[in-house]
């Protein structure tokens, strides 16, 4: 009889220990998903509740097995349990939760240019950003470097040559206001492997002690060497030098250069003002028919 007695009072108390309770204050940045309120129990699994924002009920959550659970919130408001029973009875429930939703920062990038040529490459970017920021940081898609100036000049990779390496590099920027929310904004740069070619005005073939600018010469890149047609003439309009050879005329190559000589005879030209045209192609096939003069000084 006495065994009895002792159950009934004891029952009630293992009735009451189904509990479920939700607790925190959470910051919810307006451009991110959600947020994860904790929720513990006490009670046998699997798990059973019904939630409610600024007392509205919201859908039933069934057979939880983590303890805690992590309730993913993407509203703001008064998170509580409204019901709740675990896999032997109805429980208790208790406590509350806070979403803050918080304005975001807004990355924006302001940059000099998008397309860069492997001769300059180079690119200047400023931080525009709205919103009351706290630290930036821009990574380069290059070489991953950071850096936190608000204007930032960035030298992209080059190659032996210290030409641009052709490519498009994704570079970024990351705002942090001081709620800690943050943004990022993306700026691709294209590197254009792009003809280019530097042709003088001037040359001075005289073999002073100096030895400098004795050649008519120039420089390039990406053009195709085969379509290269080069022709000097004088003022009476009279050919005094051609040539089909790009590279024979680079001042890369050795003695390379034209050295004021008529081309039939090889004599020393005069000095004077000469005109030239130039004809080629670029590595993509477009045509290029350039004039210009070149002095030729003794």
């Amino acid at each position: 009889m006495m065994k009895k007695i002792l159950l009934l009072l004891f029952f009630p108390l293992i009735i009451n220990a189904q509990t479920a309770f939700i607790s925190g204050s959470h910051n919810l940045c307006d451009n991110e998903k959600e947020v994860f309120i904790e929720i513990g129990f006490i009670g046998v699994p699997p798990f059973t509740f019904v939630y409610a924002i600024d007392n509205i009920n919201q859908s039933v959550i069934q057979n939880i097995s983590d303890n805690p659970y992590y309730l993913p919130a993407s509203n703001k408001g008064t998170y509580t349990i409204t019901s709740f029973n675990d896999a032997v009875s109805v429980g208790a429930f208790n406590g509350s939760a806070e979403v803050i939703l918080l304005p975001s920062p807004k990355a924006i990038i302001n940059s000099e240019a998008d397309t860069l040529s492997v001769l300059y490459p180079i690119l200047g970017y400023n931080d525009v950003s709205l919103g009351n920021i706290e630290k930036i940081t821009w990574i380069f898609g290059d070489d991953n470097t950071e850096d936190s100036l608000q204007t930032v000049y960035h030298s992209y990779l080059s190659n032996a040559n210290g030409l641009g390496i052709p490519g498009i590099y994704q570079d970024s920027l990351i705002v942090i206001d001081v709620n800690g929310c943050s943004d990022t904004a993306i700026h691709q740069v294209w590197i254009q492997d792009k003809y280019w070619m530097y042709i003088p005005n001037a040359f001075t073939p005289n073999l002073d002690e100096k030895n400098r600018n004795e050649k008519f010469c120039f420089e390039y890149h990406s053009i195709r060497e085969n379509s290269f047609l080069f022709k000097v003439f004088n003022q009476q309009g009279e050919l005094v030098f051609q040539s089909t050879d790009a590279l024979g005329l680079s001042c890369s190559s050795i003695d390379g250069g034209w050295d004021g000589t008529y081309f039939r005879t090889q004599e020393k030209l005069s000095s004077g003002i000469y005109s030239y045209n130039l004809f080629f192609q670029e590595i993509e096939g477009w045509k290029h028919n350039k004039y210009g003069t070149i002095a030729l000084i003794r």
